[in-house]
């Protein structure tokens, strides 16, 4: 399949309709609509930082619903390209992020990192114009736009989450004089909805995300019914941002520095916790612990404008729940789908776990457990589908005793098209309580923090009005299925391969190794190259060298070529690597399309192999916890189970298919943007997540977790940002004891890229298992060299830093089947 009827493929199977009265849509052929909103022909293809792509040349919306005979009206067409065209074009809203080796100016990188822009003010439009518009149709679409928040920079509330004073006038004005009213939602993040209810005129609402440079073509063909709907939302949409749990906690506004929570908000020490000597000390304490998105809104029966997992479609479905069984890889669960409208259509069926006793450990009301989507089934057309749920997803992690566990007693599977849209279809009963893994206490809550936070719970909080799990129901309420030891396979690892062999170096060699190749900048290829790339030995030559034939300074690794050591090159991002401009991950999720993935993978992959990149800056599965995260757009969902199944199926696409490696990134507990590696100009620390060892082994490591055990990932990016008081870079618990020595991980663990503000010291990242500090360059081996002399990392330490860079390096090299 060709790459680009791959993304529009992914666009149209992921596109989201939410709302459509009276069957608004599909238009009829050759209807005339009124168009509305900068965003018709200023489309957003693409995020920016290491999300975006290159969209020059591009189709907008308004031309592709014209291709597509959806006759806009003239005037309003008129009026809105010349309000565009008549615009200057900052060369912020130019630059191609994707492009920095070719390049002559850093300095604006460093004036577009961080600094928020906010969303462009909508055009007033004409009372006369609007007139004679709804004289000569009854129906109008909006196309609302959103690009704000990204790398170090979340969006903001008011004027952004919110519709701006401009837009707001602008849907008062249309839904005035139009009947019929389409919106389409073009944004990079989650914005109030609560509008929508008000507004009678407004009877159809898509959202279509970032949806790359297809998605226009997707949307058109979707509005005239070329294409059946079948996205589903991979977020819950709450009725009010202050009902989203993590909203207290959650910092964005860093322009206003007395709003940035600090230790002391929360009653701790900055000093206790390790954070001595900065003007501020910011921390984003997970204070809703395991209940984010839908595990809250379910379990504490919140009301939501828009639940997880729900979609429309132009056609209805039947779904029809046969056996639930046991199987050799966990729990399965067959379905039938029939489709019964009339027209061809797919559907997505969902299985949801409850646990029907409240004793036990604390656990959500109800876990996305299991997923399928149909075939396109023509109208009354059925499809069996079995739904596999894996024994490892019946567990739950015990603190107390530091194990992962399937508890006893009675489970419920719930099966629907949407986590509020479900039927208790079967379930089944454990009889004792299964030991799943042993592990040890790690990343637990600083001891000086133990016992102040009061995180949520279902024992202390609701009034009493969390979700209660009901009976299964059936025959003499009774669960046929019985489940034991016996059932459960024993952890499946494979052997640890023999240590790749480390040539005898020198240990400024090793240090060498163990960063970047380049001047320590993040984006070296743009300076003027008068720093050097490395270090000399005494003659004067230098240690290490770039010998790969396309890549560049700071994105490369050193080569030796000597001692048979050579470069690879790594290139962002999560939306590709500047060839086609691919939907984002925020979207792609929502197409809950496993083979999608598959292909997008694959299609990457291709990409990655004709520029000679060796290891892929993606995928990102960081969590949508907050609307107001400025790099939601190249995250997959709230939901860590889908998150790790959407990056599992990407990451084979490449690796399987390609002699290119995956790099998921941040890892982790990195879901705040603002000051997430603090600002050294303003002396504040880089913010600490606080957070459960519960909630971070349950929720914001699993995707992690899921792509080493699954996906055979070789390499893996840290993050910023502090997890209870250390930097994850240099955090020994997260990057040997659970990514190494739990999960069974042999790759090689790279810093993100940053050389500035508060970040990992060198010798501290090596010593913790953080292998390779990026950029780096000279430096960072200083810090390294440092450490040495001051017995903060040791030789043996670099030796195996390196082993693990040298093992990743063979990966690439192999060829793949």
């Amino acid at each position: 399949m060709d790459r680009r009827e791959v993304a529009r493929r992914i666009a149209e199977e992921s596109i989201v309709l939410l709302k459509n009265e009276d069957g608004l849509l599909p238009l009829p052929a050759q209807k005339k609509v009124a168009f509305f909103g900068r965003t018709q022909i200023s489309t957003l293809y693409s995020g920016n930082g290491s999300g975006g792509a290159n969209v020059t040349g591009c189709a907008s919306i308004l031309e592709e619903c014209e291709k597509n005979g959806i006759v806009p009206e003239k005037l309003l067409k008129g009026f809105y390209q010349y309000k565009i065209g008549e615009e200057s074009v900052s060369e912020a809203d130019t630059f191609d992020w994707t492009k920095v080796s070719e390049l002559v100016n850093s300095g604006v990188m460093y004036e577009i990192f961080g600094k928020y822009r906010a969303p462009l003010k909508e055009y007033e439009v004409p009372d006369t114009l609007i007139s004679q518009a709804a004289e000569q149709t009854d129906t109008a679409l909006i196309v609302l736009g959103r690009n704000s928040g990204g790398e170090e920079c979340d969006r903001h509330l008011t004027e952004d989450y919110f519709l701006t004073e401009t837009e707001s006038r602008l849907m008062d004005t249309v839904c005035r004089h139009f009947p019929e009213v389409v919106v389409v939602l073009n944004v990079n993040g989650l914005i109030d909805l609560s509008w929508v209810e008000n507004r009678r005129s407004l009877k159809s609402l898509l959202f279509i995300g970032i949806p790359g440079e297809e998605g226009a073509a997707a949307l058109a063909r979707i509005l005239t019914g070329k294409v059946c709907p079948s996205g589903k939302m991979a977020v819950t949409v709450a009725r009010e941002y202050e009902e989203y749990p993590s909203a207290h906690h959650f910092s964005w506004d860093k322009e206003n520095p007395e709003k940035i929570l600090t230790y002391e908000d929360y009653g701790l020490s900055s000093e206790a916790n390790g954070s001595r000597g900065f003007a501020k000390s910011p921390v984003t304490v997970y204070r809703e612990n395991i209940y984010a998105g839908y595990r809250y809104f379910d379990t504490f029966r919140k009301e939501v404008m828009i639940p997880f997992g729900y979609g429309l479609s132009y056609t209805s479905f039947q779904i029809e729940v046969g056996a639930v069984a046991r199987a050799r890889r966990g729990i399965e669960i067959s379905v039938g789908v029939t489709n019964t409208g009339a027209v061809s259509g797919r559907e997505v069926v969902q299985v949801y776990l409850s646990k029907r006793e409240c004793q036990g450990e604390e656990r959500p009301y109800q876990e996305l457990k299991g997923f399928e989507k149909t075939a396109l089934l023509e109208p009354g057309e059925r499809q069996e589908r079995t739904i596999l749920i894996p024994w490892r997803e019946l567990a739950v992690y015990r603190e107390t005793e530091a194990a992962w566990m399937v508890e006893a007693g009675e489970y419920i599977l719930r099966v629907g098209n949407s986590s509020r849209n479900t039927k208790i279809s079967g379930g089944f009963a454990v009889e004792e309580d299964l030991l799943i893994e042993q592990c040890a206490n790690r990343l637990v809550i600083a001891p000086c923090n133990q016992g102040k936070i009061e995180f949520l719970s279902r024992q202390t909080e609701g009034d009493g009005k969390a979700g209660e799990t009901q009976r299964c129901g059936g025959e003499g309420d009774r669960i046929p299925l019985v489940i034991g030891a016996q059932d459960l396979p024993g952890e499946e690892r494979d052997e640890p391969k023999q240590r790749i062999r480390v040539p005898d170096l020198s240990t400024e060699e090793l240090a060498a190794l163990c960063v970047g190749y380049g001047p320590g900048t993040p984006f070296a290829a743009v300076g003027d190259r008068s720093d050097p790339p490395t270090i000399c030995d005494k003659e004067g030559k230098p240690l290490t060298t770039n010998s790969h034939p396309t890549g560049y300074q700071g994105y490369v690794s050193p080569a030796i070529e000597s001692r048979g050591i050579s470069s690879v090159f790594y290139k962002d991002g999560p939306a590709g690597i500047g060839e086609i401009a691919w939907p984002t991950e925020m979207l792609i999720a929502c197409s809950f399309d496993r083979e999608l993935w598959y292909l997008f993978g694959d299609a990457v992959g291709e990409e990655c192999e004709k520029q000679k990149v060796d290891l892929w800056l993606a995928p990102a599965v960081n969590l949508h916890r907050n609307p107001l995260c400025g790099r939601n757009f190249e995250y997959f969902s709230e939901d860590p189970y889908l998150t790790g199944v959407c990056a599992c199926e990407v990451a084979k696409g490449v690796q399987r298919n390609h002699p290119v490696l995956v790099c998921p990134k941040h890892f982790a507990v990195n879901e705040q943007e603002t000051f997430r590696r603090g600002n050294a100009r303003q002396n504040y620390d880089a913010v600490d997540s606080v957070l459960t060892e519960k909630a971070a082994r349950e929720l914001y490591l699993k995707p992690f977790e899921m792509l080493v055990r699954e996906a055979g990932i070789s390499c893996i990016m840290t993050s910023f940002n502090k997890i209870n008081g250390v930097l994850a870079g240099g955090n020994r618990d997260l990057c040997t004891h659970i990514l190494r020595e739990e999960w069974g991980f042999e790759g090689a663990v790279v810093t993100d890229w940053g050389d500035m503000d508060v970040v990992v010291d060198g010798a501290d990242a090596v010593a913790a298992g953080n292998d390779i500090v990026m950029p780096g360059g000279p430096p960072v081996i200083g810090q390294i060299l440092k450490g040495v002399e001051e017995g903060r990392v040791t030789r043996e330490e670099l030796e195996k830093a390196v082993g693990h860079l040298l093992g990743m390096i063979s990966k690439t090299k192999e060829t793949r089947l």
